[in-house]
């Protein structure tokens, strides 16, 4: 009788259990949902309303630092090299892949943030009460098709949420530069420095078609 009480209330006691984490995940969901349209909209709308160059680009580095974990995506990206890089190669490193990611997400927030351009979050899932997937699409006039772009959100060991990827029709920006870059360390004999001679080439030369488009 004791053994058959006791599985009774453990199984309820797991029931109840599986299901307040179940809402909890929900509510990230949905917290992440806002998150991500909310800066969404900013990048849009300073795209759409900054003239200068060179005050865009500060707002919009604001705005990235705000919403995405740069360093934690730069080690990543960087994968097990990190471990191999020394301390100055690190800071320098994770210097100019702010810049890079900077110019890179710029240039893509460019393209989706003309006139008659809107982004809107359409759904998420959650892993887990820390880890969400919110899916947005992006309708242009000028194409019949939208762009679905993928957020992964992630809350920090402070509890505020970041991106830490971004899926572009299902390919994920974070795992390409990782593949990139991986080939970039292995052409220069496993060195770190050569891939951060190539980012700042690579970093240059996006700014100047960036000008070059703009002038």
């Amino acid at each position: 009788m004791m053994t058959r009480r006791f599985f009774t209330i453990a199984l309820l006691s797991a029931f109840l259990t599986l299901n307040a984490t179940g809402a909890i995940a929900k509510d990230f969901a949905k917290e992440a949902e806002g998150f991500v349209q909310t800066m969404a909209d900013k990048a849009m709308h300073s795209f759409r309303t900054i003239e200068d160059d060179a005050a865009l680009q500060k707002e919009f580095r604001m705005i990235l630092n705000d919403g995405f974990d740069v360093r934690a995506i730069g080690k990543w990206v960087l994968g097990r090299y990190w471990r191999k890089a020394k301390p100055a190669e690190k800071e320098e490193y994770l210097k100019l892949f702010e810049d890079f990611i900077i110019v890179t997400y710029a240039n893509r927030f460019k393209d989706y943030s003309g006139k008659n351009i809107t982004l809107k979050v359409t759904q998420s899932m959650a892993k887990n009460d820390k880890d969400a997937i919110v899916r947005s699409k992006i309708d242009r006039p000028t194409t019949s098709e939208p762009v679905i772009v993928d957020w992964r959100v992630k809350a920090n060991k402070e509890g505020n949420l970041k991106v830490v990827d971004v899926l572009i029709a299902g390919v994920s920006m974070s795992q390409t530069q990782r593949s990139e870059f991986a080939s970039v360390i292995k052409r220069n004999g496993g060195k770190v420095n050569g891939l951060i001679d190539a980012l700042k080439n690579k970093t240059a030369q996006l700014i100047d078609s960036v000008d070059q488009a703009t002038n």
